[in-house]
């Protein structure tokens, strides 16, 4: 049901009549081909084809929807990705640093100690090598297996075909690439990977906002695909992100905001699919994100994070 109902090529959908989404609170204008929004679900299919007041004005409004997530999902609907936006830079915890009021290193991964050199032996003097004996000729054997078969009728040895002397234009020809590192399609691919942080001042509180809200977004409109998407993303994320003792929160944040808008337990004990990944990954790191001041005060609030958080730690009888 939530699948793209029709495909189209690009002429088609570049020739297709535009339609306006008016998002947030300031109404930012979004102007898009209708068909491009269409081919992502029935949901939008029937926005601006059902004849209904909103496709017939060729126009809707989404207040409670950000600028930003709404773009990355239009950003989808032409490139069937979307750009993963920056990290912010946490100053608290750089200026707690530079003030000697936090151990930031502490969590971080150490580098590897230099290994140190071993003193230099002296060389021992050269040993003359051994003048080798020659080697005895080979004695050539006598071939017995065509004994009796007539000279016409004996095997002869395939011949090597001669290198053709357009080989080595051919060589350089295959190998000729005229894209370069720096091309407009490489550089959109790269801001649409996931990113990894590298020092404990990097904040991914966006980041992952930003996969997490889109996500709902897909849920709330049938979007499946991006749906899914976002979920291999957020992830990714996930997995390359190093778990400072100063980014625990951006991770309880997340948590929040899946278990404050995601679907709620199913009578069947289902998780959503955004719930599971968070809380699966937290279960994973609850040697570092159980300690936290941030993740205390998220068991607190209660709710069905704290169920789902005991039920996986129970399952895999970590033995907290």
């Amino acid at each position: 049901m939530g699948e793209p109902p029709t495909t189209c090529s690009f002429e088609e959908l570049v020739q297709s009549k535009l339609f306006t989404f008016y998002v947030g609170t300031e109404k930012r204008a979004f102007v898009v081909h209708s068909k491009a929004i269409a081919a992502t679900s029935w949901y939008f299919h029937a926005l601006v084809n059902n004849g209904m007041a909103q496709s017939q004005e060729g126009s809707v409004e989404y207040p409670d929807m950000d600028p930003g997530d709404f773009a990355r999902y239009v950003e989808y609907a032409y490139r069937y990705d979307y750009t993963v936006p920056l990290p912010g830079i946490d100053r608290a915890a750089r200026s707690n640093v530079i003030n000697g009021n936090a151990h930031s290193c502490e969590d971080a991964p150490s580098p590897a100690e230099p290994e140190s050199e071993p003193p230099l032996e002296e060389e021992p003097a050269p040993v003359p090598e051994p003048v080798p004996e020659p080697e005895p000729e080979p004695v050539q054997e006598l071939e017995t297996e065509d004994w009796g078969v007539p000279s016409w009728a004996k095997r002869k040895p395939a011949k090597r075909k001669p290198a053709k002397r357009t080989d080595a234009l051919r060589k350089r020809f295959d190998e000729r690439s005229y894209l370069t590192p720096l091309e407009p399609k490489t550089a959109m691919l790269i801001d649409q990977m996931p990113k990894s942080n590298i020092t404990f001042e990097q904040d991914f509180t966006r980041i992952f906002l930003a996969h997490a809200r889109l996500y709902t977004f897909a849920c709330m409109r049938l979007v499946d695909p991006l749906k899914r998407l976002t979920l291999q993303k957020l992830h990714q994320t996930l997995r390359g992100f190093k778990l400072y003792k100063q980014r625990v929160g951006d991770v309880v944040e997340l948590a929040r905001y899946a278990y404050d808008h995601g679907e709620n337990r199913k009578s069947d004990g289902t998780i959503d699919e955004l719930r599971k990944l968070v809380v699966e990954y937290i279960a994973c790191e609850v040697s570092t994100i159980g300690k936290h001041e941030a993740f205390m005060l998220l068991l607190q609030e209660g709710g069905e994070f704290v169920a789902d958080f005991w039920r996986i730690i129970a399952d895999v009888n970590l033995g907290l």
